[in-house]
């Protein structure tokens, strides 16, 4: 049997976007086999003539999993990874008043940070 799937990255096509990333074969839970993919296999990668079925007939589950990428969040569906760009972004303000200067304003002030 095979397993095949595809990168995909969700970073606006960023620069520090690392030049290969390495995604392990699980199967029934234990790594056995680790592809390097890079832009130049497309983000691509197949493991081929793996066994469909152990020594009882019983079929094996195979599964695929990254290995972390610094400022990236994984998703895996089926057999295709996703990365999305994840960091902190600073978000600054001024309160300007448009009061003549009242004596009576709040102390305080609550923002909302909605994204």
């Amino acid at each position: 049997t095979k397993v095949e799937g595809t990168k995909t990255w969700k970073d606006g096509n960023t620069k520090d976007r690392p030049e290969m990333i390495k995604v392990d074969l699980l199967q029934n839970g234990k790594v056995i086999a680790t592809k390097e993919v890079s832009a130049a296999d497309k983000w691509k990668y197949a493991f081929t003539e793996l066994a469909a079925y152990d020594e009882n007939g019983v079929a094996y589950k195979y599964e695929v999993r990254e290995q972390p990428v610094n400022g990236y969040k994984s998703e895996v569906k089926g057999y295709d990874i996703t990365n999305t760009k994840v960091g902190e972004t600073k978000v600054e303000g001024t309160k300007t008043w448009k009061d003549g200067n009242a004596t009576n304003r709040p102390t305080t002030i609550k923002v909302d940070l909605l994204q």
